[in-house]
C-alpha cells in the first residue's frame, strides 16, 4: 500500500463573508431571471455567487408575498407575529390593566 505524501503546510482558504440582500434586490433578481436571464450573469451584476442567486429565485413566491405586504423593501430581515397568540396576549392585557383601574377606584 502507497501512502500518500504528508502536506506540510494546510491550506488555507479565506471564507467568504456574509451578505445581507435586501428585499428590493431579492425582487431585481427575480425579474431578471423571469426575463430570461441565467443566474451566474445575474450573480455578476449584484456581486453574488450563482448558488444565491438560484436561492432566492427559488423562494420567489415568498419574496412576491413579502413586497405585497407592508414589509419595507429595505428589509434584510422580515419578522412575523402570530395573529392568533398577539390578540390573545392583547385581550389578556387589556383585562389587566382594568383589573387594575378598578383596584385604583376602590382603595
Amino acid at each position: 500500500m502507497l501512502k500518500r505524501p504528508a502536506t506540510k503546510t494546510p491550506s488555507i482558504v479565506a471564507k467568504r463573508s456574509r451578505v445581507a440582500v435586501t428585499l428590493d434586490v431579492k425582487l431585481d433578481i427575480v425579474k431578471r431571471y423571469e426575463h430570461g436571464e441565467g443566474t451566474p450573469v445575474i450573480g455578476c451584476v449584484h456581486g453574488l455567487p450563482p448558488t444565491t442567486v438560484h436561492s432566492i429565485v427559488k423562494g420567489a413566491d415568498k419574496f412576491k408575498e413579502m413586497a405585497g405586504s407592508a414589509t419595507p423593501l429595505t428589509a434584510t430581515k422580515v419578522t412575523r407575529f402570530c395573529d392568533a397568540e398577539m390578540e390573545s396576549m392583547e385581550r389578556m392585557l387589556s383585562t389587566w390593566i382594568d383589573d387594575q383601574t378598578q383596584r385604583l377606584k376602590t382603595q
